[in-house]
């Protein structure tokens, strides 16, 4: 369905009906009204991260650590110490970048002309170095893929000792979320392959399949549910000019969200014959490889 089909549906249904060919290019204050609340309910839907149909599929790769004698291209990001650090001007390594005293947001040029921009922590992975559209992470998707088995998020509390303590608990990989980051306990190897899904804040589709985080022009249409974007924007719409049975729109409306996030989850298993479940006990420390 277009964004031009939905706003027909919209006005059709808070009793204003308007053939309107273009919503994007009338001056009618009551579509424009309209199309801006559509747009923001878009916003709040993303920020909500519970819909499974704006889940996509993402991988990144552990930072490697800075080589001595390697080749270094523009762009490319190591660790050395404490931060991580970006190659802003390509050539040979022979001067570790730590020793240039950068702190984050600085750069630098070592002897060997390699300028270096230090980026922070070196366990930090910012969701937009990851992916330009990441809203947020579902937190119970991320996979060691070396050792194909499920990571362990926790809390900042839990964070925190778990900085205090030598070793990390688990065999999994443990990391947490914050600051629009990834945060990877210390314990992976470098270079370890990690999977995730991530919400993105780019729902909308152009008749080119361009994504885009707004309605812009009547033939978009939207990953996200139309019955959610429609009912959200009559029941805010109706309940802005105070007008018509807007409560009962609302409790429609969140029925149809709460039915829609729902069909996402799925449902609690317990496997008492073993299996495939297995992969995500808890097991004792040790080194372990599960292949």
């Amino acid at each position: 369905m277009t964004v031009k089909d939905m706003i027909d549906t919209i006005l059709s249904r808070e009793g204003l009906f308007k053939n309107i060919p273009n919503p994007f290019a009338t001056t009618d204050l009551i579509v424009q009204e309209n199309v801006r609340i559509l747009n923001e309910l878009i916003d709040d839907i993303i920020l909500r991260n519970s819909l499974s149909d704006l889940l996509k599929e993402c991988q990144f790769t552990t930072y490697l650590p800075w080589t001595s004698g390697k080749t270094y291209e523009v762009n490319e990001v190591v660790y050395s110490g404490k931060y991580r650090y970006k190659c802003l001007v390509a050539g040979t390594a022979a001067n570790d970048p730590k020793a240039l005293n950068l702190t984050p947001g600085n750069q630098g040029t070592g002897a060997d002309s390699i300028t270096w921009a230090c980026l922070g922590d070196w366990n930090q992975y910012p969701f937009a170095d990851l992916a330009d559209d990441c809203a947020g992470i579902d937190t119970g998707t991320m996979v060691n893929l070396n050792q194909r088995v499920p990571m362990q998020a926790i809390n900042m509390h839990q964070w925190q000792v778990m900085k205090a303590s030598s070793v990390a608990v688990g065999t999994t990989g443990i990391f947490c979320i914050r600051e629009k980051s990834i945060y990877i306990f210390p314990g992976l190897a470098d270079g370890t392959p990690i999977n995730f899904l991530y919400y993105t804040n780019l729902p909308v589709i152009a008749t080119d399949g361009e994504r885009k985080a707004k309605f812009t022009v009547s033939t978009d249409t939207t990953i996200i549910p139309e019955q959610i974007l429609m009912l959200g924007t009559i029941y805010r719409y109706l309940k802005d000019k105070d007008i018509g049975n807007w409560s009962e729109v609302e409790q429609e409306f969140y029925n149809t969200l709460k039915d829609y996030e729902s069909r996402g989850q799925a449902p609690q298993q317990i496997d008492l014959a073993g299996g495939a479940l297995q992969n995500a006990r808890n097991l004792s420390d040790g080194n372990w490889y599960v292949g």
